[in-house]
């Protein structure tokens, strides 16, 4: 009897690895779907925000830094590359795009920038300001304005923009 009771305890654990392990039907595996932003954002890696400069850059270097951020997203369409501008206290003034900082901003653009052609048409830049003036397929003609402090985007425009006359 000691015997039986001996190897009984010696073999308990086995049973346990001998179970049946989870499938794709059991909640272990069961998870919501991801949500319509997450899944087109899913090609996009989250940059970390832009720091603030101190001292801050002067205008000539910040006018070079929104050179290479209209670079990167209308020429190379890299929103990863772009969003390395975008500071955390981000304000975006687009109704089409709910909520301020730079994931909002990403959800919304994620979710059709793989599928629209850009064409730059201009840009400039004045005090602490930057334009940027495109045609994106299926939208229209675009003009965006970014707003830099301390060498970062701390604000955005694009409903009812227009590109300034020089």
């Amino acid at each position: 009897m000691k015997f039986i009771t001996f190897i009984a305890v010696l073999l308990a654990p086995l049973g346990a690895v001998a179970a049946p392990g989870p499938t794709r039907t059991t909640s272990l595996y069961r998870r919501a779907p991801p949500s319509r932003a997450m899944s087109a954002r899913s090609w996009v890696v989250t940059p970390l925000p832009c720091v603030a400069m101190d001292p801050a850059p002067s205008e000539e270097e910040t006018e070079t830094r929104f050179d290479e951020l209209a670079d990167a997203l209308i020429s190379q369409r890299n929103l990863t590359k772009a969003f390395e501008y975008i500071s955390s206290t981000y304000i975006n003034h687009d109704p089409a795009i709910p909520g301020n900082g730079p994931n909002a901003a990403l959800d919304g653009l994620s979710m059709f920038w793989n599928f629209t052609t850009l064409t730059p048409l201009r840009q400039t830049f004045e005090d602490d300001q930057g334009w940027l003036n495109y045609e994106a397929s299926g939208i229209g003609t675009i003009v965006d304005r970014f707003r830099f402090e301390a060498g970062c985007i701390v604000e955005h425009w694009d409903v009812g923009e227009v590109f300034p006359e020089t």
